[in-house]
């Protein structure tokens, strides 16, 4: 089975950065294949350069799902927006545009997004 999630919220303002990495980490351990594409604030959740002495790092999370096989995804104008540049990505990871999430969904068996409501 095909699992695709967008994540809409920033890391660390909502749960939904960790309940769509807990979701994508049993499946893929479960042998399906995910796809997750980060839009809006939730492109910080592929950031290089977040440091956390003391709390779960997210950066690192999405950075092993995608090792694992994960597609990880982030919407590319969204980063411009917000000053992010490609060199700051957690390994495996890209920038693509909204074409690039249309066939995720178009592609999966199931879609999850994670919004603000």
């Amino acid at each position: 089975m095909k699992i695709s999630m967008m994540v809409q919220t920033g890391p660390y303002t909502f749960q939904n950065s960790d309940t769509a990495y807990e979701l994508a980490k049993r499946a893929l351990e479960r042998g399906h294949e995910v796809a997750i594409f980060f839009y809006l604030d939730a492109i910080w959740n592929m950031s290089g350069n977040i440091f956390t002495p003391s709390d779960r790092n997210i950066g690192e999370r999405f950075e092993d799902l995608a090792a694992k096989g994960a597609v990880i995804r982030g919407c590319g104008l969204c980063a411009k927006y917000r000053g992010m540049k490609k060199q700051s990505l957690v390994e495996n990871t890209r920038f693509a545009g909204t074409a690039v999430l249309g066939e995720m969904i178009a592609t999966s068996d199931r879609f999850i997004n994670f919004g603000l409501q």
